[in-house]
């Protein structure tokens, strides 16, 4: 599934979380909800105040609701981390960022807390510019809506960042696991494509278990990287293809990543970039062949992949300081 397909939906299992969202406003004393992009809830509120449950089910302030989770989870996003804001109520929320590479598909919400005013480690940005107030059209209403605000929970600044911290924490966690069980199912179904042969294919289905999510069991290559990667379907797809000029593109979105975030984990965990790492990997299949066979140097080219024999002259020069044709006469077999 290519990374623009993802939404909350496949990265979360709604009424699973919706019980961990229940479980964490208890512990923690806070209200939580998940948002889309657009600041529109994909769950229930979990332990909902009730001057927020007033303010949500007038169609007026439910929009500026959304529309405060909406631009809050932009600004996380901008921050790159939780944002903690005031609401247009005057009240503590923060987004944690559901983030899939660069993609942002969401937020989780918490809050609908109140700082203490001795709080002097409070930093909150107000996040609209004017803080408005639900307006009751009875004096006894709005006596009612100012009692519920008095009653919204207080709680230290300190405490909040650490909540925060947590939930981003849990969410990065599922996020991971859900882009790495859609990866290893991907990997898994193009490595049955690939083998046409049925003895392989259920050598392979008797190795994998979909509801495990793992992947078959690859003794017999020495892949760069471990199977829980998120770069393993790419080098597992470079290593069964040595002929095929392969782009960095198409193996960005085979791993469900942005072409940029591809290549700076790629240079991060092979130490080297992407177009080296390929045509080291060339050059040493057709060192190979030059030791174990009698192919031209010209057919070598091709075999790795090289369609201009000049081309792969020069690079094997650059990564070997010599000449196929001279490493082949210090070498052959």
């Amino acid at each position: 599934m290519p990374r623009h397909d993802f939404d909350l939906k496949t990265i979360l299992d709604i009424p699973e979380w919706e019980r961990v969202q229940d479980q964490l406003a208890k512990l923690t004393g806070t209200a939580i909800i998940t948002v889309d992009l657009k600041g529109i809830p994909v769950t229930k509120h979990s332990c909902r105040t009730d001057f927020c449950s007033v303010i949500r089910e007038n169609p007026i302030s439910r929009k500026r609701c959304y529309r405060c989770d909406a631009l809050a989870g932009l600004e996380a996003v901008r921050v790159g981390r939780p944002y903690i804001y005031l609401c247009h109520c005057g009240i503590v929320d923060v987004a944690v960022p559901v983030m899939v590479g660069d993609r942002y598909l969401g937020a989780v919400m918490f809050g609908q807390v109140r700082i203490p005013n001795n709080d002097t480690e409070a930093k909150v940005e107000r996040l609209v510019n004017e803080i408005s107030s639900f307006q009751a059209q009875e004096e006894s209403s709005r006596n009612d809506l100012l009692e519920m605000y008095e009653r919204i929970p207080e709680m230290e600044y300190e405490r909040i960042v650490e909540i925060a911290n947590l939930i981003n924490v849990m969410v990065e966690y599922i996020v991971d696991r859900a882009v790495k069980s859609r990866s290893d199912m991907q990997t898994y179904e193009w490595l049955l494509s690939m083998d046409a042969d049925s003895g392989s294919r259920r050598y392979i289905q008797e190795l994998y278990d979909p509801s495990t999510a793992e992947l078959p069991s690859m003794e017999k290559k020495s892949l760069d990287v471990k199977k829980d990667s998120a770069l393993y379907p790419a080098i597992s797809y470079m290593d069964s293809h040595p002929t095929e000029m392969i782009t960095m593109k198409s193996m960005a979105e085979l791993c469900h990543l942005s072409e940029s975030y591809f290549s700076r984990l790629f240079s991060k965990e092979l130490g080297e970039n992407f177009s080296t790492y390929v045509n080291r990997k060339k050059i040493e299949r057709s060192k190979k062949l030059l030791r174990d066979s009698q192919m031209s140097v010209s057919q070598i080219a091709k075999e790795v992949g090289y369609q201009d024999a000049g081309h792969y002259i020069r690079l094997f020069k650059r990564f070997e300081g010599v000449t196929p044709t001279i490493y082949r006469q210090y070498n052959y077999k």
